[in-house]
C-alpha cells in the first residue's frame, strides 16, 4: 500500500481556550478533556514543593505567551492531552485550591495565596487563554503515535506502552492492566530486595507481547520493528468483546501457570547463566511453547523440559541470537525454531 502525502501530514485546527473553560472540560463527567491518570502520576512540577507550578501561574498573570498544548480528538469528539499535561494539571490543581503560591518574584503580594484568595485576579486567570492544537480524529493512528512520541521527548518522556494506553483505551487495555498486576510480571527482572518499581507500564507491555506473538506465530505482521508490531496489534484489538477478553485471559493465565509449575523460581531465566535473572527472551519463548502445552503433559515431562531448555541455552546457535538485535525478527524466529525441535523431543521421550 503506497503512502500518500495525507498519510504523512496532520489534519488539525487551533483553538484558544480560556483557563476557565479548560478546567470545566477536564472536570466534566465524563471528562471532555482527558488528563490521563498515568500521566498525572508523572506530574513533576510538585517534586520540590510548588515553586515551579507557582512560577507558571505568575507567568500567566504577567501575560507571558504560553506554549501551545496538543490535543487528540477521539471518535466521540472528546479531547486527550498529548502535550501540555504539566501546564493543564497545574491550572486545574490551582483552580481547585490544591496549592498556595510560593517563590513569587513579580507578584510578591500573592505569596502564600491560593486561587480562592486572589480577589480580582481570579477572573484575570479564568480569562487567560492558551492555544490548543487539535488533532482531528481523521488522522491515521500511526501518525498520531508519531506526533505523540515526538512531543514527549522532554523531561517527562512517555514509554511506548503509555502512548498505546492513551491512544487505544478499551477492553484489551483494561485486561493488560489486570494481568500485568500478577506479582511475577509486576516485578519481572527485578531483584527480590530491590525497591525499584516498573512504572512506565512495562508489565502491561509484557502481557501485550504474549498476545501479539501468539496471534501471529510466523511474525508475518512483524515488518520493521517490535514497536510497530505491538502498536498495530493494540490498535486492531483494542475493543474486544467480553467473550474474546475471557478467552485471552484464560490463555494468558494458563500459559503463565504452566511455566511457573514447570520451572518454579527459575521461570524465564537462563539456566546456563551463573546469575539467574528473568529476561524477556525467555519469557517470550517459554510462554509461547511450554505455556501452550496440555498441563498434564507439561508436568509429567517437567524434568525433560528443564533439561531440554538447558541444552538450548548452552548451544552456540542460541547464544548467537543473543548478540546484537535480541528483538529482531530473524533472531526471534531462529530461537523459536531451535527450541521447538528440542521441546518436541523432550515431550516424546519415553
Amino acid at each position: 500500500m503506497t503512502e500518500t502525502v495525507e498519510d504523512k501530514t496532520l489534519n488539525l485546527y487551533p483553538i484558544d481556550y480560556p483557563f476557565e473553560t479548560l478546567v470545566v472540560r477536564i472536570k466534566a463527567e465524563p471528562a471532555k478533556l482527558k488528563l490521563d491518570p498515568d500521566f498525572q502520576r508523572k506530574y513533576k512540577w510538585d517534586k520540590d514543593g510548588w515553586v515551579r507550578s507557582s512560577k507558571f501561574i505568575e507567568s500567566c498573570l504577567m501575560r507571558i505567551p504560553l506554549p501551545s498544548c496538543y490535543l487528540a480528538e477521539d471518535e466521540n469528539g472528546r479531547h486527550m492531552v498529548i502535550d501540555g499535561v504539566q501546564r493543564l494539571t497545574t491550572i486545574t490543581r490551582f483552580f481547585n485550591d490544591e496549592f498556595a503560591l510560593e517563590g513569587m518574584t513579580t507578584f510578591k503580594e500573592l505569596e502564600g495565596k491560593k486561587f480562592s484568595e486572589l480577589g480580582s485576579l481570579q477572573s484575570e486567570l479564568e480569562s487567560t487563554t492558551i492555544r490548543c492544537i487539535i488533532l482531528r480524529k481523521e488522522n491515521p493512528k500511526s501518525l498520531v503515535r508519531e506526533i505523540f512520541s515526538r512531543l514527549n521527548q522532554g523531561a517527562v518522556e512517555l514509554s511506548d506502552q503509555e502512548i498505546r494506553h492513551a491512544l487505544y483505551p478499551g477492553s484489551l487495555d483494561e485486561l493488560l492492566t489486570e494481568l500485568g498486576s500478577h506479582p511475577l510480571i509486576k516485578r519481572f527482572g527485578l531483584a527480590k530486595d530491590s525497591d525499584v518499581e516498573r512504572d512506565s507500564l512495562e508489565p502491561e507491555e509484557q502481557v501485550l507481547r504474549f498476545f501479539a506473538f501468539l496471534d501471529d506465530p510466523e511474525l508475518s505482521g512483524f515488518n520493521t520493528n517490535l514497536k510497530d508490531f505491538l502498536d498495530n496489534y493494540m490498535e486492531s484489538k483494542s475493543q474486544l468483546n467480553q467473550e474474546s477478553i475471557n478467552n485471552h485471559k484464560d490463555k494468558y493465565t494458563k500459559a503463565l501457570q504452566n511455566c511457573i509449575d514447570v520451572f518454579g523460581d527459575a521461570s524465564f531465566t537462563n539456566p546456563a547463566a551463573e546469575k539467574k535473572r528473568k529476561g524477556l527472551v525467555h519469557y517470550d519463548l517459554l510462554m509461547l511453547s511450554v505455556g501452550q502445552l496440555d498441563y498434564e503433559v507439561a508436568i509429567s515431562k517437567k524434568t525433560e523440559i528443564q533439561q531440554a531448555y538447558l541444552n538450548l541455552c548452552q548451544s552456540d546457535d542460541f547464544k548467537r541470537t543473543l548478540s546484537g538485535g535480541l528483538q529482531n525478527k530473524s533472531s526471534i524466529l531462529r530461537r523459536k525454531a531451535s527450541w521447538a525441535e528440542l521441546l518436541e523431543a523432550a515431550i516424546n521421550a519415553s
